[in-house]
């Protein structure tokens, strides 16, 4: 996941950060275009400037939080937890859900993909963030629960479930005072 970008290139787009003020009159508009196009992206060149300018962090939960016009490409599973590391202290639910919107979906995976993402996640859960292991468990049970596969599959895919050490005490539902902030075809 350690990709090496040039830092000169974000220089020049963020301009001064101010510690008082609302959300947008904290940074300049150029910096919150930056950030927009960072987040529409893989997230891992985002989590590159987070690194050498962690002062924007909060920034960018915020700017999370009330970005819509997400592009189609799917954040990367490492950055996305690099990014939940990263702002531990500002995981409102609003910013939680629409980072794992930008995840893979997997309501379409088959069994034997399915399978395979597992193992991909048990493999590797010791660099993915307990959220998304979270979000991920509740996934792949919703894919087992909407499709019709043998009983001894489903037992295989249960027994694994298991090796995924989660949070599960994250609420995703929409009942925060964020709530308003849910747009339904985002789902």
């Amino acid at each position: 996941m350690e990709e090496e970008y040039d830092l000169e290139t974000y220089d020049r787009f963020l301009g001064e950060f101010k510690q008082e003020g609302n959300h947008w009159d904290k940074i300049e508009k150029r910096t919150a275009t930056l950030f927009q196009v960072l987040i529409d992206g893989d997230l891992k060149e985002l989590v590159f400037v987070l690194k050498h300018y962690p002062k924007y962090v909060q920034i960018v939960c915020d700017h999370f939080r009330y970005l819509y016009n997400y592009s189609e490409q799917e954040a990367d599973i490492y950055a996305a937890s690099k990014l939940l590391e990263m702002s531990e202290g500002y995981h409102q639910k609003q910013f939680v859900r629409n980072l794992v919107r930008k995840l893979t979906k997997i309501n379409e995976y088959d069994i034997s993909s399915l399978k395979s993402f597992l193992d991909e996640l048990i493999e590797n859960q010791n660099r993915i963030h307990p959220i998304i292991l979270g979000f991920y468990k509740v996934e792949i049970e919703n894919n087992m629960s909407h499709n019709n596969y043998h009983k001894l599959q489903i037992k295989v895919i249960e027994k694994n479930l298991t090796k995924l050490i989660v949070d599960s005490s994250f609420d995703f539902t929409a009942s925060d005072r964020d709530a308003n902030l849910d747009i339904p075809y985002m789902d």
